[in-house]
């Protein structure tokens, strides 16, 4: 998804992995942010889902986040 890293970002910086937290700051609907929650929890950027509790954020900075990204990408 071309979203991908604007949303891997944005639960990085609030460490809150929240489905809803992507449809509110990025505008989507529910189905697409539960895509990009469930292709940020296949990429090991999220703990699994908790029903309605938030899902762990597995990086914890930004620079954590910019080498887990050229990893993906390289």
């Amino acid at each position: 998804d071309p979203l991908f890293e604007e949303a891997a970002r944005l639960i990085v910086q609030n460490q809150v992995g929240s489905t809803s937290l992507l449809q509110r700051r990025m505008k989507l609907g529910y189905n697409r942010a539960g895509r990009l929650m469930d292709q940020l929890e296949a990429a090991g950027g999220v703990g699994p889902n908790q029903g309605s509790k938030v899902r762990e954020v597995m990086i914890r900075t930004e620079l954590e986040l910019s080498d887990y990204l050229n990893g993906l990408n390289s």
